[in-house]
């Protein structure tokens, strides 16, 4: 027998969505306050219960040269960030690079002097912050990890100007010994998903799910669950978990800011020393997204850290764009910084920190990246349990159903758009982003995490 269609789940799953006492991450969800919105203190509790941790953990080191190079850093270089304006090129892969085309391009420069073969550049997840000016020429801007190299060259398309390059190094940097807190990722989970009480209590203006018929449980259906996921053989082997975070009783690590390694002095002003404006919005919809980073990473606290420094320094974000990171380990790490509660991505009375992740459609718009490429290489399937986890807690959360389309509207700019609840970047502009093989595996995730919400 075929498997429920979508038009099926997304009726079987209206009376669950919303329903946060069926996802069972915490014995002891964050409670209502009697203006029916978490208090902060109880957020806090919650979240704090298990104590602090030591770890140490190496500062960023980092190089900018301007123009095409060649240039050279004083350490081995694990990732380059590089910027231009005007004329993008026509980067993609398996576009050849080189002296005869306009392909924006990199080569790397080996640890025996010589160099790699010409790679092209290409931006894999292009996002904006919402206030970047309608005049503003166009930005170009690309992480590419680079291993262990000690320099580089690039190449340009005809016509670009401020080109900049940034080598950075986020494993070899002077230690730093921190005190973070030892969060579960139950705990975590338990807080995002507990705002749903602030959350109809406030009764936010915001985009609704479509609507959804009264229908019996799906667990009442004769119709067998549908088969999600990919086989197991096609599956990445997920990377060794790194240290921080006590694992929970879900399987999984959580990773608080503190705990991969945030830099809070890089989210000052340069011009005021103070942070940078944070505004909140009621949460309307879900993007999932791909880093386009090396996959196979044996490190990936580190790469969080780089796509930090990149988000924030290079492409003037103010912070990292996402709000939840997800590793092949199915590590969580928390992204944008939304205040001091501990209820990552959120305030207490449930409103979303705005991010950069989908340019001009960032406010009330929860971003979560897997990190990896994932053009041609499915989720590993601890990533992709994480990812489902994830969006059952943020669809409890925002009473959003997972198999339904939202009515997004900005609530500065007024900009519409029509997208599913959890949509892919692909949903949004033209983007690879999240790849492929992950816009593939969107609709059986969409149908899991509409299954745990019933």
């Amino acid at each position: 027998m075929a498997p429920p269609s979508r038009r099926r789940v997304l009726g079987l799953a209206g009376a669950g969505v919303g329903s946060w006492a069926a996802m069972g991450f915490a014995a002891a969800p964050v409670a209502a306050s009697s203006a029916g919105v978490p208090d902060a203190s109880l957020a806090a509790g919650l979240l704090g219960r298990a104590g602090t941790r030591v770890v140490v953990i190496p500062r960023t080191l980092s190089a900018t040269s301007r123009g095409t190079g060649p240039a050279t850093a004083a350490f081995r270089i694990g990732y380059v960030a590089v910027r231009w304006s005007g004329p993008g090129g026509a980067a993609g892969p398996g576009l050849a690079a080189g002296p005869g085309n306009t392909v924006p391009a990199i080569r790397l420069r080996r640890t025996n002097g010589g160099y790699g073969a010409w790679s092209p550049l290409a931006v894999g997840c292009p996002a904006e912050r919402d206030d970047r000016g309608p005049g503003a020429s166009p930005a170009h801007a690309v992480l590419m990890g680079a291993r262990t190299a000690t320099g580089y060259e690039l190449r340009v398309p005809t016509g670009a100007s401020g080109v900049a390059v940034t080598a950075l190094n986020t494993t070899s940097g002077p230690p730093r010994r921190l005190t973070v807190p030892d969060v579960t990722a139950q705990a975590a989970l338990a807080a995002v998903a507990g705002l749903s009480a602030a959350v109809s209590s406030s009764g936010p203006a915001r985009a609704r799910a479509v609507p959804r018929p009264r229908r019996a449980p799906l667990a009442a259906s004769a119709e067998p669950a549908p088969t999600v996921g990919p086989p197991p053989a096609a599956q990445a082997t997920p990377s060794p978990a790194p240290s921080g975070s006590a694992e929970s009783a879900l399987g999984l690590r959580y990773l608080p800011r503190a705990a991969w390694g945030a830099d809070e002095s890089l989210r000052l002003d340069p011009a005021t020393g103070q942070p940078w404006r944070t505004t909140y919005h009621p949460g309307q919809v879900i993007t999932v997204h791909h880093t386009v980073t090396p996959n196979d990473d044996p490190d990936p606290a580190a790469t969080v850290r780089a796509i930090y420094h990149f988000h924030t320094v290079e492409r003037g974000w103010a912070d990292i764009g996402y709000h939840f990171l997800i590793d092949e380990a199915g590590t969580l790490y928390e992204g944008r910084w939304s205040g001091t509660d501990g209820i990552p991505g959120h305030r207490p009375d449930g409103q979303v920190v705005t991010g950069a992740h989908v340019g001009g459609f960032n406010a009330g718009n929860v971003g979560v990246a897997l990190l990896g490429d994932h053009r041609t290489r499915v989720p590993a399937a601890a990533a992709r349990r994480s990812l489902v986890l994830v969006l059952r807690a943020l669809c409890g959360a925002h009473s959003l159903n997972p198999v339904g389309s939202v009515d997004y509207v900005h609530p500065a700019g007024g900009a519409r758009r029509r997208v599913p609840a959890i949509s892919g970047h692909g949903d949004w502009m033209a983007t690879e982003c999240p790849g492929a093989a992950l816009s593939a595996a969107l609709d059986p995730v969409r149908l899991e995490v509409a299954q745990g919400l019933l």
